[in-house]
């Protein structure tokens, strides 16, 4: 491990596991943990959108009608995805992209797309627990 990823703040650790699951462990030098848990966790969010499609991310309407937090409590699912970063976001992108033509109406309801919103939204929540594990090792690195 380099002296450079030694320093790294905790902030910044918790930065890179948003943006790439896993990157956080890998700067701290932990290299199999953090291709463990990144592979898993992409895997995880890429096969609830094999299993459902990827109309299961939808981003709130931030423009609608109403306050922005009735707008986010509409959504609730999303709080989890987006937890993903880009991955989540750019789902979320391709997602509102495929509603602008005739699929505009269309949501996922079946159960199928329950288990597909699922597994994208227990992604996230598993890359919420590992950059709170990697910014709190990073920290405890600070201290010493």
């Amino acid at each position: 491990m380099s002296e450079a990823s030694e320093n790294l703040p905790a902030p910044v650790i918790g930065i890179a596991g948003w943006l790439i699951p896993g990157a956080g462990y890998f700067l701290l030098g932990d290299r199999k943990r953090g291709i463990t848990v990144g592979v898993t966790i992409v895997a995880v969010f890429f096969l609830g959108i094999l299993i459902s499609g990827v109309r299961v991310v939808q981003a709130p309407d931030i423009a609608g009608p109403g306050n922005l937090f009735q707008r986010i409590i509409g959504k609730p699912w999303f709080i989890g995805q987006v937890l993903n970063g880009p991955l989540g976001i750019g789902a979320a992108i391709a997602s509102d992209m495929l509603a602008q033509s005739s699929y505009k109406t269309v949501e996922t309801k079946a159960r199928l797309a329950e288990i597909g919103t699922l597994y994208t939204a227990v992604a996230g929540m598993l890359n919420l627990l590992t950059i709170i594990d990697a910014s709190s090792r990073a920290a405890q690195r600070e201290r010493r």
